[in-house]
């Protein structure tokens, strides 16, 4: 491979990143075997239409989790019924959510109670969900 192969590869892949076209295509894909529509294309558009509406008024991201979904996950997580998770279980449940994040608001030690932890993975969600260039 020559340099100028190498270097327009390296320009696709970072356009790819800063667009978040992978994102995109990850959310369409999950949407539709999600749904499973018998009109695939238009509900691609209409999906493409909702994210339009959501980058204008920063609300209502396409997610396939709502918030009984995350009092479900809460549950899981917290099954002796105690009302908090450690910040362990809270940084597994968003791998399993697949969200990637860094730097949580607490210390290690700290515990989250469900409403906490869902204002803060719906919050997550919506960031991840922002499937296009801001």
């Amino acid at each position: 491979m020559d340099d100028s192969s190498i270097s327009r590869e390296l320009e696709a892949q970072e356009y790819l990143r800063r667009h978040k076209v992978l994102e995109l295509l990850n959310t369409l894909t999950s949407l539709l075997l999600f749904h499973r529509p018998e009109r695939t294309r238009e509900f691609l558009i209409n999906e493409l239409e909702k994210l339009k509406l959501a980058r204008v008024t920063d609300k209502d991201y396409p997610s396939l989790f709502d918030e009984s979904n995350l009092v479900a996950v809460f549950g899981i997580l917290d099954p002796a019924q105690q009302g908090f998770i450690s910040v362990t279980q809270y940084k597994e449940a968003l791998k399993t959510l697949g969200i990637e994040m860094t730097n949580l608001p607490w210390p290690d030690n700290a515990m989250i109670n469900q409403e906490t932890f869902k204002q803060q993975v719906l919050s997550e969600l919506k960031k991840a969900n922002r499937t296009f260039k801001s």
